[in-house]
C-alpha cells in the first residue's frame, strides 16, 4: 500500500484523472503532498478547498479512520502501482486509486466475467442468470458482480453454489452492506472469494458511487454479460464502461411484448453478441479450452499451437527475452493505447507473454 496515494484518494473531490494530472506535473504521490498552494494551483481542475487539505493535511484523519479500520476488521488497502492490483484493472482509462478489499485477488482473476442485470428480474431473467452464470462457474472461471438485488446476487450464488470464486465490487465502503438483506451473501463471498470497493470508510452512501462502480466490475471482467435491462437500467452503464474499455458485452435475449428486456434488445442492436447459454459465452475464447482441460495456465508449448492475429504479431514483434517496458511499446507499435494493453493481456493467458516488475514485458517465445 502507498500510504500517500490513499492520503490523495482521502481528499474529497480528487480520483484518477486528477491523480493523473498531479503525477504528471509532480512526478509522484508523494512529490505531490510536499507542494505548496500555488503550485499545486497551477493543475487545471484542481480547487483550493484541494490545494489547501494538501498543504494542511486535513486528509489525516480520514487516512486514519481507513487504516484502523482494517487493522481491526483484518481486511486490506490496494492502491494503484501495488503488486496486487489486477493488471486487467489497471489497463481502464480511469482505474481507482484505491480499492478497499476483503479477501485476495487471485492471478486466475484475469479471466473472468461480469454477470450484472435489473434489480428485479422475473422468472425468465432468474433461470437464464442462474444457468449461465453457473455454467461459465463450473468451469472454474471467476464471476464478477455488484452484490445489488436481483441479477448481481443471483450471479453471485451461481458461482458459490459451484463452488468456484466470485467478486463483488460494492457501491458502498466496506462497512455499510447494501441491500442490508445481502448480509448473508456478503459474508459467504467474504469466506470463498473477494470484496472490493473505492468508497471509503465513513463515505456517505450516494447514487453516483454505484454508477462510477460500475466500471470497476466491467474492468476486472473479460466480457460483460447483462441478463435482463429495461431501458433505463444501470447495468446498461456497466455495458457501456465494458465497450470503452474494449470487453466484450453479451446480453440475453428476452420476450419483445414485455418491456423488461428492452436494454439488452437495445445492446444486441448494437452489436453486443446474443447469449442463450453459458456456452455461448465460452466458445468466443478458443484459447481457454487448454485451461478447460486441466491446466492453470496455458504453458509455453501449447503456446506454440495457437494462431495468432495480425494485432497479437505486432505487439509481439516489439518485444524480446529482456524485457521491452510498456512506454516503449506504446512508440514501437501503431496499434493505439487500449489495444495494445487488451493483446499484451491475450498473449499473457495464451503464455507468449509475461509481465514483469515496473511495467516490463518478457517475451517467453
Amino acid at each position: 500500500m502507498n500510504i500517500s496515494i490513499l492520503a490523495i484518494a482521502c481528499i474529497e473531490g480528487i480520483g484518477p484523472g486528477l491523480y493523473k494530472s498531479m503525477v504528471q506535473k509532480f512526478g509522484s504521490a508523494e512529490s505531490t503532498l510536499k507542494q505548496d498552494r500555488t503550485s499545486l494551483l497551477s493543475i487545471p481542475k484542481i480547487t483550493k478547498v484541494q490545494a489547501d487539505a494538501i498543504v494542511n493535511k486535513s486528509y489525516q484523519k480520514t487516512v486514519d479512520i481507513q487504516l484502523n479500520w482494517i487493522k481491526k476488521k483484518k481486511a486490506k488497502i490496494i492502491t494503484l502501482g501495488d503488486e496486487e492490483y489486477p493488471d486487467i484493472l489497471r489497463q481502464i482509462y480511469d482505474p481507482p486509486l484505491v480499492l478497499m478489499m476483503i479477501g485476495n485477488f487471485k492471478h486466475d482473476d484475469d479471466i473472468a466475467f461480469g454477470v450484472v442485470g435489473m434489480r428485479y428480474p422475473d422468472d425468465y431473467g432468474k433461470q437464464m442468470c442462474y444457468n449461465i452464470a453457473g455454467g461459465i462457474a463450473k468451469k472454474g472461471i471467476c464471476i464478477v458482480s455488484g452484490m445489488a438485488k436481483g441479477i448481481d446476487s443471483i450471479a453471485h450464488r451461481a458461482a458459490l453454489d459451484t463452488g468456484a470464486r466470485t467478486i463483488a465490487v460494492m457501491g458502498t465502503s466496506l462497512d455499510r452492506i447494501y441491500p442490508a438483506e445481502n448480509k448473508h451473501l456478503f459474508d459467504e463471498i467474504k469466506e470463498k472469494g473477494a470484496i472490493c470497493t473505492e468508497t471509503l470508510i465513513g463515505q456517505a452512501l450516494v447514487p453516483a458511487n454505484f454508477i462510477r462502480r460500475n466500471r470497476i466490475i466491467s474492468g476486472l471482467s473479460r466480457g460483460v454479460i447483462v441478463v435482463q435491462a429495461g431501458t433505463k437500467s444501470g447495468s446498461l452503464v456497466t455495458a457501456l464502461n465494458a465497450n470503452e474499455q474494449n470487453r466484450d458485452v453479451f446480453a440475453v435475449p428476452g420476450n419483445v411484448l414485455k418491456n423488461r428486456h428492452t436494454g439488452c434488445h437495445r445492446l444486441i442492436r448494437l452489436g453486443a453478441k446474443i447469449v442463450e447459454n453459458a456456452d455461448d459465452v465460452i466458445n468466443e475464447y478458443p484459447f481457454l479450452k487448454e485451461r478447460f482441460a486441466g491446466q492453470k495456465n496455458l504453458f509455453i508449448e501449447s503456446a506454440k499451437k495457437i494462431k495468432l492475429g495480425a494485432e497479437e504479431d505486432a505487439v509481439l514483434a516489439c518485444l524480446n527475452k529482456e524485457g521491452v517496458h510498456i512506454d516503449l511499446i506504446f512508440q514501437k507499435c501503431k496499434l493505439n493505447r487500449a489495444e495494445i494493453m487488451k493483446v499484451l493481456l491475450d498473449l499473457e493467458i495464451k503464455g507468449y507473454v509475461k509481465r514483469g516488475k515496473g511495467d516490463f514485458y518478457v517475451r517467453n517465445i
